[in-house]
């Protein structure tokens, strides 16, 4: 074995102890940087969206932790799909922060645009029903070959089922993004997002959405195994810190850590992919399914971690000046 290889072999041993936290820092660093984007931007005070889940509770902790509650707004946005049990969570979490939690519902929005349209799960009545449509939809999708479901999320077919349903989902983050920042002008807020590591190299949020457009991403450099220690270090509620990262947006997909082979996991190959480990070597460790399919995931979802300018820029070589 050579000096690189083991060399390697090592970082990969001590990933685990790599992504061990130090949470009373780390708590101080985002304050800081919350405090200070706060100042530069000249805002009176924050808005989160709260959905009832762990990235947002976190998030929303933080940023009071940082500014004050009474320098805090707390906007929950249901639709006709959301889950009562987030939105009970939302209204708990802010109850428990002493915060009023301000409610718009989107669906009329999302109606008026012909969202829900876009599939047939307006036609099956009942939550339970229409999460079995979308979990048979789910199993005829994919072969025993290719089942990496968020892969072909990323490159689907032209008008195919994968396709609308990408549309059906997607809007929503992004009309939640419109909502929340058309709530925070009239305000003088800036708007903090809450999305986590995992979720950016995983391309597993919405592009343009609410969980990728803000004034302030203040937990974009923590994997989701890393926030999980900081949510326990903040004493989130257990009701929120213990259950699947649902991104409910639609019945049948209730866990990202699932479709990722489990945060704890995904979170170490996605560090080895970060500080470009030989693949090689990930995959002795990790083994070769779960690694390719995080490459893969990384690999597709490139364009969304990019602007169109640094786009523009990488493939005609035009300088910044010039633009």
């Amino acid at each position: 074995m050579s000096r690189t290889e083991k060399s390697e072999t090592n970082v990969i041993i001590n990933i685990p102890q790599e992504l061990q936290i130090d949470p009373s820092v780390v708590c101080r660093e985002i304050e800081d940087l919350i405090q200070n984007t706060l100042t530069d931007l000249k805002r009176d005070g924050a808005v989160i969206a709260l959905s009832g889940g762990l990235d947002s509770a976190v998030t929303a902790m933080l940023t009071i932790r940082g500014l004050g509650a009474g320098q805090v707004h707390l906007l929950n946005m249901p639709e006709r799909d959301s889950k009562p049990i987030h939105r009970k969570h939302a209204k708990q979490l802010a109850e428990h922060l002493g915060i009023q939690l301000t409610t718009r519902r989107i669906t009329p929005i999302l109606s008026a645009a012909g969202s829900y349209r876009l599939l047939p799960l307006r036609f099956v009545p009942g939550r339970k029903l229409r999460t079995k449509l979308v979990d048979f939809a789910k199993s005829k999708l994919l072969t025993h070959q290719d089942s990496n479901l968020l892969a072909r999320r990323l490159q689907p077919k032209a008008n195919s089922w994968l396709a609308k349903g990408n549309a059906y989902a997607i809007a929503k983050h992004r009309l939640r993004m419109v909502v929340i920042y058309q709530y925070a002008e009239v305000r003088n807020l800036m708007v903090v997002g809450a999305a986590n590591r995992t979720e950016w190299l995983t391309g597993t949020y919405s592009k343009w959405g609410v969980d990728h457009c803000a004034d302030v991403m203040p937990i974009v450099h923590l994997y989701r195994s890393q926030l999980e220690k900081l949510a326990v270090y903040l004493e989130v509620p257990e009701f929120i810190r213990l259950k699947a990262a649902d991104p409910d947006v639609m019945p049948g997909v209730n866990d990202k850590g699932a479709l990722l082979g489990g945060f704890s996991t995904a979170d170490q190959i996605l560090y080895g992919i970060d500080r470009q480990i030989n693949p090689n070597e990930l995959r002795k460790a990790y083994g070769d399914k779960n690694v390719d399919r995080l490459i893969e995931l990384v690999d597709l979802s490139k364009h969304m971690r990019e602007s169109p300018y640094q786009i523009a820029f990488s493939t005609t070589g035009v300088s910044h000046g010039q633009v």
